[in-house]
């Protein structure tokens, strides 16, 4: 098997596409559904809501927020809120009546006592738990719809953002991801046109990385297996996700590659079933050069690419006991330095995707003609960024504060043009 990254491409800046609108569809027959989940002192970014007895699910943006689009019914429905070490909360509420809520989630205390942690193999329960991964995820093929979002920042101010919802086909998870597919259903993208933002920075692949970065069904980056002797294996504080006991193992890196660079992870294990339910690995970063050449696809002459940190998380979600997908999230922060300039430019890639609905029965794979390639430039595919309704029906992440701020300062200056 060989070792597969998510490829960095740098290129010139792209002149936008024309808007164009799009209609609305079905958004009569639907509720909205949202509200801000916090502590007692912070909003919480990323954590997971979903609506009991139906696969719709999404996560809170930075901000804390989030809003997902169900069906319109005069019934109460059930809202369960998880989040990586802190207790599930259970919400029963009219759903006509469940808009701009404040949901409050409680820390979580230590489960499991200090003995049971001591007595684990952390090694080992990495192991098994890849060995279980048939008994633990899809065993049929499904259907998820996601929402992907890319973003690029100079500094801290964006540049381009582009956006879509994907249908995302994923054979049993016995088998390899060779065969597994995404679908633009529905994008649109911005970029600066100021003068200063001469560099253009794209990722290879776009939503493609929702199956790369899939690292229980696709190990070969993380787990591969020729690397998995390379690291030390420690037990860290064990918490809990969706109400279950979790193992928490660190891995880190103790032989050093010549040829690919390894990660940094935090591994969190279903203490019952051995499930991975997520995974949070940054990119090793002793030989910059080692690295460069694993995440750097093309960039221009006389320009030096220095990376700072290359990061990701992929977590899941039990959907009648089975673990699936539910987000993943890439972060690229790196340095480019010109000749006879004084100074360097820093830029920030983020791209993630949250499933929001999962198809487990009369699934059809995605046509190959219709799917997105792992060559392709997401950017390049997609070219309207236009009007409120432009989602229609469909469920998306809401964008956080500072990045809806964003998209109105780009849009402004684009329509001056």
């Amino acid at each position: 098997m060989a070792k597969r990254y998510p490829f960095l491409t740098l290129l010139t800046v792209l002149l936008l596409m024309p808007f164009v609108a799009s209609a609305q569809s079905r958004v009569d027959s639907l509720l909205t559904v949202s509200g801000i989940v916090r502590d007692d002192s912070q909003r919480l970014p990323f954590v997971s809501v979903a609506i009991q007895g139906s696969t719709l699910g999404t996560i809170t943006n930075e901000d804390g927020y989030f809003s997902l689009k169900i069906p319109n019914t005069d019934k109460d429905i059930t809202i369960l809120i998880s989040h990586v070490g802190y207790h599930a909360n259970e919400l029963t509420v009219k759903a006509s009546e469940a808009h701009e809520m404040r949901i409050f989630l409680k820390p979580y205390e230590n489960l499991l006592n200090a003995a049971s942690i001591i007595s684990q193999d952390p090694e080992m329960l990495v192991y098994e738990a890849l060995r279980r991964v048939k008994d633990n995820y899809p065993k049929a093929p499904v259907l998820q719809r996601g929402f992907y979002r890319e973003t690029a920042r100079k500094g801290n101010r964006y540049i381009s953002v582009s956006e879509a919802v994907v249908d995302m086909f994923k054979h049993q998870y016995s088998r390899p991801t060779d065969f597994d597919r995404v679908e633009v259903l529905k994008g649109r993208r911005l970029m600066s046109q100021k003068s200063a933002d001469t560099l253009s920075v794209k990722l290879q692949g776009g939503p493609v990385l929702a199956l790369t970065l899939d690292v229980v069904k696709n190990p070969n980056d993380l787990f591969f297996e020729e690397d998995l002797r390379a690291y030390d294996y420690k037990m860290s504080t064990p918490t809990v996700i969706q109400e279950r006991p979790v193992y928490v193992v660190d891995m880190i890196p103790f032989i050093r590659n010549t040829r690919y660079p390894l990660y940094n992870a935090k591994i969190y294990i279903d203490q019952e079933t051995l499930a991975i339910m997520r995974a949070e690995y940054s990119v090793d970063m002793w030989d910059a050069n080692i690295v460069t050449g694993a995440i750097l696809k093309r960039k221009p002459a006389g320009m030096k690419f220095e990376p700072h940190e290359v990061s990701f998380i992929a977590s899941y979600r039990l959907v009648d006991g089975v673990a699936v997908l539910h987000y993943v999230r890439s972060s690229m922060e790196f340095k480019c330095d010109w000749k006879k300039r004084l100074f360097s430019s820093a830029y920030t890639i983020v791209s993630e995707m949250v499933a929001t609905d999962v198809q487990s029965e009369n699934v059809e794979a995605i046509p190959a003609k219709d799917a997105f390639k792992l060559t392709d430039s997401f950017y390049d595919r997609v070219d309207d960024f236009a009007d409120p309704a432009f989602w229609g029906d469909y469920n998306i992440l809401e964008p956080s504060e500072s990045l809806e701020h964003a998209v109105d300062r780009l849009r402004r200056r684009v329509t001056r043009q």
